[in-house]
């Protein structure tokens, strides 16, 4: 069980990280997401005390959007696009790190969409658009549709963001892995994700399946969209929510869960950095301790492991700190579909330097499976040796 002596604690890692980059990987993150290296290089270098996190994002976000409306006055639409875009994205450390529903949040979230609808405006509001998806009590999930231009069908991949990241970050419409190969992407923010959380579409033991499964009922009904080839890929908890959709969805014909939280979550939720609770307390609005540790302990995909027919691969760094290695391969003996496992040698659980050459590599893999390549009995682990 919890220690409950450990409520309100913090890490001193965990503050250092706010500050400095402690474990080497978060431009390199942000770089693949879009974030431009130089503004996340004067930005972190300007956050001296970690409460200065959410002032200092929000300062560069609204330096980014002067700059759009400049352009923008001036008829530069590339130009204003882009600025738009960034200054949406550097929204989005400051909006993550409020862990209330608060004015100051939905402010800034009003700030991001505006952005970011701003930004399609520009771009090409044909092949990206925000998307609203019908769901339940008469709510919708946000999501971010990305079209192949000049494709009659194109197969798609659901893209499910961890619990620390949203929508608007993967993939970037600049930098697109999957449409460069043919692939359209709808990412949303599923339940307690994102404009989810804002809106108090929280977090369930098995909701997120049903958010999947409106998210591809509402790609049925896409005139872009081959509705017969539809992968899912989740990262981080994603990989935990990706999979479960993939179990209770047979539409869904390839899924893959990289940076795992598979099976048990008591290394996440009981010896990780207490912001990772505290996270997720807040996405299911479960606040009461005892209440919490018993929607957590059933937090596993392992009763649902035989439920996955389609191929499906898992990837991990060797030393992943939210999720025992030793899990992610009895997950994997789990499953009884086509199948892969990818170990990136020496790494933790965001692949540090690796992360680059997982983005590219992911995409070949779903493109594959969705192109029907792995055929029932492909089994195959690959331990990619550290550089």
């Amino acid at each position: 069980m919890f220690d409950y002596a450990r409520r309100g604690q913090k890490w001193i890692t965990e503050e250092l990280y706010k500050v400095m980059d402690v474990f080497g990987f978060r431009a390199v993150m942000f770089v693949e997401w879009g974030f431009r290296p130089a503004d996340v290089k004067r930005t972190t270098e300007r956050i001296k005390v970690p409460g200065a996190v959410v002032k200092e994002w929000v300062r560069t976000a609204k330096q980014e959007e002067e700059l759009a409306r400049e352009a923008e006055a001036s008829g530069h639409r590339e130009s204003a696009a882009e600025f738009y875009y960034r200054a949406a994205l550097y929204y989005g450390p400051a909006c993550g790190v409020i862990h209330a529903n608060t004015a100051r949040k939905r402010e800034l979230y009003q700030r991001l969409v505006h952005c970011y609808e701003k930004f399609t405006g520009y771009f090409d509001e044909a092949c990206v658009k925000r998307v609203e998806i019908p769901f339940e009590n008469g709510k919708t999930i946000p999501g971010i549709l990305q079209t192949v231009p000049g494709a009659q069908k194109a197969p798609c991949v659901l893209v499910v963001p961890g619990m620390d990241t949203i929508k608007e970050y993967m993939p970037s419409p600049y930098h697109n892995h999957f449409r460069r190969r043919g692939m359209a992407t709808l990412t949303i923010d599923g339940p307690g994700q994102g404009e989810s959380n804002v809106r108090e579409t929280w977090v369930t033991l098995d909701n997120f399946e049903r958010a999947g499964s409106a998210a591809i009922d509402f790609l049925e009904k896409c005139p872009e969209i081959d509705a017969s080839r539809i992968g899912a890929y989740g990262w981080s908890m994603g990989s935990y929510w990706a999979p479960r959709i993939a179990a209770h969805d047979p539409r869904v014909k390839a899924v893959v869960g990289a940076m795992g939280v598979y099976l048990q979550k008591d290394t996440i939720f009981q010896h990780g950095k207490p912001a990772y609770r505290a996270n997720y307390m807040y996405l299911s609005n479960v606040h009461e301790e005892d209440a919490f540790d018993e929607m957590a302990s059933q937090m596993t995909l392992g009763p649902i492991a035989h439920m996955i027919k389609c191929p499906t691969l898992l990837a991990m760094g060797e030393f992943d700190e939210l999720c025992p290695l030793e899990d992610g391969e009895e997950f994997f003996a789990q499953l009884q579909c086509p199948k892969e496992m990818w170990v990136y040698e020496n790494e933790t659980h965001t692949f540090g330097s690796r992360l680059p050459d997982f983005y590219l590599q992911v995409a070949d893999w779903l493109r594959d499976a969705l192109d029907g390549r792995f055929k029932p009995g492909h089994a195959r682990r690959v331990d990619h040796v550290a550089r």
